[in-house]
């Protein structure tokens, strides 16, 4: 499809994604717990404080030579993840709108997603509600933070969105198997780039590439086949996690099955007609790997 059509689709995306986050009736969440240490950044503007029902807490990295980063997950009311459809597990619009596409990524230089979960790259991973656009422009990031696709395998470049728009840069992180399988399609998408790591354990080295290409915050949105390795080299500071209010998903798929070694900062209850849906963050004590 030439380049023209691309631009198009994506003006079309944007103005379907755009149109419906404007459209979407959120509820204010109420607090139960707002404890931060004193070592967390807060980001927001007026309304996301009103929405939020307070401040929005991101953590620093450990290390100067990682981005710090953050990992966001909705579970059903009895912990399963893994789902065709994310709505049905009762997360409500608040937290698709405000957490999920909103104040998780806000200030993210990239947004990491296991090659599932991106469905074929039909979608492009940015904020949309208008006020969280303009949160930000204000902190003077890019419209669109940079796309990040980890596979083991390679993704089919030729029919999705996200990797055939020239001004949205893509980075794909991979094993020497996958890049092979994409060097065909990447001979004529020069906006996409590259980190091949030995093999599957090699996360920490990637993430320590990203650095070095000037990515200093990253939010990460699973699948949980991602999240796994993510969690066990300490390479997420914080866990932005939202139970629904309907069972569901594919039974025994919780987003980690380990304890996660850090302290609840902050505790939000839904209202409205988001009444019983819990979020959580969650401040880990990472050990870099």
């Amino acid at each position: 499809m030439p380049i023209a059509e691309w631009a198009e689709r994506i003006a079309d995306y944007e103005l379907l994604k755009t149109t419906e986050a404007r459209a979407a009736m959120l509820e204010p969440y109420a607090t139960e717990r707002d404890d931060p240490p004193d070592n967390l950044s807060v980001i927001g503007n007026a309304w996301s404080r009103a929405m939020f029902g307070g401040l929005f807490y991101v953590s620093h990295s450990p290390s100067a030579d990682l981005p710090a980063t953050n990992l966001v997950f909705v579970q059903s009311r009895d912990g399963n993840t893994v789902t065709a459809d994310p709505s049905s597990l009762g997360g409500g619009e608040a937290d698709k709108h405000l957490i999920y596409e909103g104040l998780s990524r806000v200030a993210a230089d990239a947004v990491l997603s296991g090659a599932r979960t991106i469905h074929g790259g039909r979608l492009v991973l940015s904020t949309w509600r208008p006020e969280l656009v303009a949160l930000r422009a204000a902190m003077a990031l890019p419209r669109h933070p940079i796309q990040i696709v980890a596979t083991l395998h390679g993704v089919d470049l030729e029919d999705g969105l996200m990797f055939n728009v020239p001004t949205l840069r893509v980075i794909v992180i991979t094993v020497p198997q996958g890049a092979d399988a994409m060097r065909a399609g990447l001979k004529t998408r020069p906006w996409i780039s590259l980190i091949v790591m030995d093999d599957a354990a090699g996360l920490p080295a990637a993430f320590r590439e990203l650095r070095r290409r000037g990515i200093e915050r990253l939010s990460c949105i699973g699948g949980r086949t991602l999240a796994h390795p993510l969690l066990d080299a300490g390479l997420v500071q914080d866990v932005y996690l939202t139970t629904g209010t309907k069972e569901g998903g594919q039974p025994g798929t919780p987003f980690y099955d380990k304890p996660l070694h850090g302290r609840e900062v902050v505790r939000k209850r839904g209202t409205g007609s988001d009444e019983g849906v819990i979020v959580e963050h969650i401040a880990l004590a990472t050990l870099i790997a």
